[in-house]
């Protein structure tokens, strides 16, 4: 039986491992192939490419799915839609992803001067430097404030500042999950709604969302 994750990311976004970590770390498990799916970003395939064609040679075939996991905004609820076999390199994809990039810049400098204002002070610089090459999200933000000791629990730095309702977020804004699975199918790729049952949706709302995505 052949062993697949369609959703796996790298510390390219909010993952532990590096694209190439990944690589061995599924060749270990006895994985054919795994998605990497970073969220925003597609700043790990290149690598996680190159570590697969590695592991083939040495006698440890994988398939590594360029990916991409897009964070959209639908009735105020956060929804992920995943991108598979997406054409990463084209002048389109890329010229979206650009976007996204600087909107995510302009949001972390604002949380950033927030936390500074809530005695955490830290600049987007600090930020960065300590993740480099990272798309920053706010599990990068709770890893430097448990790393520099201001809190006690990665929990913590949700519940007392970085959560959807805490004094230091800023929400980021959003394009519909509509318009995510447009950018994906104009890059070659297939969309996939990911982990619909988190958004704690009723099944009524949830088959809405679907037709209108499938539409």
């Amino acid at each position: 039986m052949n062993i697949i994750d369609l959703h796996v990311h790298s510390n390219k976004s909010d993952g532990s491992f590096t694209p190439s970590q990944l690589v061995e770390y599924a060749v270990e498990k006895g994985l054919s192939a795994f998605a990497l799916t970073d969220h925003d970003t597609t700043d790990g395939i290149e690598e996680a490419l190159l570590c697969a064609k590695a592991a083939a040679a040495s006698g440890h075939p994988i398939e590594v799915i360029p990916g991409i996991e897009f964070s959209t905004e639908y009735e105020g609820q956060d929804i992920h839609i995943v991108g598979l076999y997406i054409d990463y390199n084209s002048d389109f994809f890329k010229r979206r992803l650009t976007g996204f990039v600087e909107g995510r810049v302009t949001r972390n400098r604002e949380m950033c001067r927030l936390l500074t204002r809530h005695g955490i002070p830290v600049t987007y610089e600090e930020l960065t430097a300590e993740f480099p090459g990272c798309v920053i999200t706010r599990a990068h933000y709770a890893r430097y404030m448990l790393s520099h000791g201001y809190i006690k629990s990665l929990k913590e730095a949700f519940e007392r500042y970085i959560g959807d309702h805490g004094p230091c977020f800023v929400p980021r804004k959003k394009i519909t999950p509509m318009r995510a699975v447009e950018i994906i199918l104009k890059a070659g790729g297939f969309p996939v709604l990911a982990h619909p049952l988190l958004y704690h949706f009723t099944d009524k709302e949830l088959e809405e969302l679907v037709i209108l995505l499938k539409k």
